[in-house]
């Protein structure tokens, strides 16, 4: 049992007031489970909570940098309801700290995975989210915009260079993806550009989660029915776009687009195909390292997937 004093007891304090739960008197921590931990290796703890009136819930502590922190923040005071609950102090000067938030567990509530509705209630989710924080630079932190550098990393230090160290490394995987190398570099290239000049022109800049993957991944669950938009660790001030191509097929992405124009967000048909057509490469630089580590585990498929997605010879559609 932690002590009063101790940051995740006060935390939880905060969020439970927050929250409406009454006061906190006993926390006790737990570690996550292994497929909780993700790629990031950010530091993640449950805690368990008893209230003065008898009753029990858990929150997620998570230790991460100020972008996340703010984002979480912003959300909660949003009250749309698709993101967790947050508490975080953004007063000190740390670059990583503790934050608090609700604990969406994994499973209680599976995502229907076959259903229309559901796509649509995460298009509608995600399209609040976005019509929230839409052209608000004045308002976000200038240090997780996503301008050229942030593109060129995407496309180099967190994605082919890792790929061109494995064929340094490695023969036989030299011998397979060498070639192709000289090919994503060309991609990374036309694909910072143009991903920059949609950020130069302000087109559908809002508050992106920036790590949405397709639905059979992890970052959106549900609670009580409805999409619960979690993980927002890798989010920046982009093009909406980029939220859009790994969850949702193209024919899909309308779906979205109707709930932004009722949103009242002006965002032309035209603009729109255009920045979906764009951002389609987005997820396969943003997923070719969790792809090599898959490679190293034995399976090539996720690799060869993307590598295919990089290296087609139109820069169009899906």
């Amino acid at each position: 049992m932690l002590d009063r004093n101790d940051t995740f007891f006060q935390l939880a304090d905060q969020l439970a007031r927050q929250m409406g739960f009454g006061q906190v008197c006993a926390v006790y921590p737990t570690s996550m489970n292994f497929d909780e931990q993700g790629y990031s290796g950010a530091k993640l703890v449950r805690i368990h909570c008893m209230f003065t009136d008898g009753k029990k819930k858990s929150f997620v502590c998570k230790e991460a940098g100020f972008a996340e922190r703010w984002v979480m923040l912003a959300l909660t005071e949003q009250k749309r309801g698709y993101s967790p609950w947050s508490y975080a102090d953004l007063n000190g000067n740390e670059e990583t700290a503790w934050f608090i938030m609700q604990d969406i567990q994994p499973g209680k509530e599976p995502v229907p995975h076959d259903s229309y509705l559901w796509k649509k209630q995460v298009a509608t989710a995600l399209a609040q989210i976005h019509a929230d924080n839409w052209m608000c630079a004045d308002k976000t932190p200038r240090t997780f915009h996503a301008d050229a550098s942030h593109w060129k990393d995407i496309t180099t230090k967190i994605s082919v260079d890792h790929l061109e160290r494995q064929c340094e490394t490695d023969d036989g995987f030299a011998a397979r993806y060498a070639g192709v190398l000289p090919k994503l570099r060309k991609r990374g290239e036309w694909f910072a550009e143009k991903m920059t000049e949609l950020y130069q022109d302000g087109r559908g800049l809002t508050m992106t989660h920036g790590d949405l993957q397709t639905i059979d991944g992890d970052h959106v669950r549900r609670l009580r029915g409805n999409p619960m938009v979690i993980d927002w660790g890798f989010c920046r001030y982009a093009p909406c776009f980029i939220d859009l191509t790994d969850y949702f097929t193209k024919e899909e992405t309308r779906l979205y687009l109707e709930e932004l124009h009722r949103l009242g967000i002006s965002l032309s048909k035209k603009e729109f195909e255009e920045g979906v057509s764009i951002a389609s490469f987005y997820p396969a630089f943003l997923y070719l390292y969790p792809a090599l580590v898959q490679y190293k585990r034995g399976s090539d498929v996720r690799l060869n997937r993307l590598l295919t997605v990089l290296c087609r010879d139109s820069e169009s559609g899906f």
